[in-house]
Formats: C-alpha cells, sequence, structure tokens
C-alpha cells in the first residue's frame, strides 16, 4: 500500500516535470523508506506512551536508530513483516526492561556480551547496502565507536545512580542490536565486500 502511493505520487512528480525519470527510483526508494520508518518510530513512540513509558522509549529509540544505522542486523523481507516483529519485540523490551531494572547486575552482563559481540562483529555488510572493503571498514569502525561512547554513557549514567529503568532500556538497545547482528550472520543475511 505504501510502495503503491509512493508510486502514483512519483508518478505525478514525473508527469509535472518536478523531477527527471532517471531519478524516480531513487525518490521512490527515499519516501518508502521515510514513510516506513516514520509509521515504525511513531509506533513505537505511541506504545511507549500507552504504557507510560514515553521518555524511557525515546532513550531507547536515541540509542537503538545510532547504532543500528552503524551496525546493520537482520532486516525482514517485506515491511509488515519488519513492522510486526518491530511492535512484538518493543512490547516484549517494555516489559523485560520493568523487570531487568530490578535485577541491574543482570543488565549489566548482557550489555557487557552485547558489546564484545557489536566489537567483535561490527558491522553487516547486508545485500542492500553491498558496500566495498573500504566502506566496510569505515562502517565497523563507526560502528564499535558509536557502542563505545554509549556503554560510556551508560556507565556513567550507572555512576550517577541514574533510575535503573532508563539504563535498562539504553542498555537494551545496545543487546538488540547486537543480537540482530547475530540473527543477520547466522541467517547468512551478508554479502562480502569486493
Amino acid at each position: 500500500m505504501i510502495e503503491k502511493m509512493v508510486l502514483n505520487l512519483v508518478s505525478q512528480m514525473e508527469s509535472k516535470r518536478m523531477i527527471d525519470k532517471a531519478v524516480s527510483d531513487q525518490y521512490e526508494y527515499a519516501l518508502v523508506t521515510l514513510i516506513e520508518h516514520t509509521i515504525t518510530v511513531g509506533t513505537m513512540l505511541l506504545i511507549g506512551l500507552i504504557f507510560n513509558q514515553f521518555i524511557p522509549t525515546v532513550c531507547f529509540l536515541v540509542f537503538f536508530l545510532s547504532l543500528r544505522k552503524r551496525t546493520g542486523g537482520y532486516h525482514a523481507d517485506k515491511f509488515w513483516q519488519c513492522y510486526l516483529v518491530t511492535v512484538i519485540i518493543y512490547i516484549s523490551i517494555i516489559q523485560a526492561a520493568t523487570v531487568l531494572s530490578e535485577t541491574p547486575i543482570a543488565v549489566y552482563v548482557m550489555l557487557f556480551l552485547a558489546v564484545l559481540v557489536i566489537g567483535v562483529i561490527g558491522t553487516v555488510n547486508h545485500p542492500n547496502m553491498d558496500m566495498d572493503k573500504d566502506e566496510l571498514q569505515e562502517a565497523k569502525k563507526a560502528a564499535r565507536l558509536c557502542v563505545l561512547m554509549e556503554a560510556s554513557i551508560i556507565v556513567a549514567l550507572i555512576a550517577l545512580k541514574i533510575n535503573e529503568l532508563y539504563v535498562s532500556y539504553m542498555s537494551l538497545a545496545v543487546i538488540l542490536c547486537a543480537s540482530l547482528l547475530c540473527v543477520a550472520k547466522i541467517m547468512k543475511q551478508e554479502v562480502k565486500a569486493r
């Protein structure tokens, strides 16, 4: 449905000579991606509001989206699959964050392991990205720096004795990124760098 709307919009833009036909594929991809991203993030914020976890949800999204952009990881084939899995995972994260905030040692151990996984793997070269060796090395470096920065922020917040619930949400963002990296590796959802 989203793709149909975007195709119609881009077609109208072409007919009104707002864009060249040569770049219409790029416009279609960018608009579909933007709309799907907006729907997904908007839904997560709404779920956070419904569960009275809006600020922790924002913390989760900042950490998750910053890291996910650099690490990559598992991708569903269709938007509806991605959307459904995202909603289910996020509701599970809300439940888990509450429980894990009461047992911070478990969170710290999982966070440590997640940082190690991201440190070792760095980035998955997804077929849609198809990075060359230099691009892949830069992506891995960016992912490692980002996870170290996020882990440092979490450690600082722990030292400052910030509410454990916020620490749990931020930690679960890193843990989820590491998990999605592992799933992509297991499912061989990557290409070798050229």
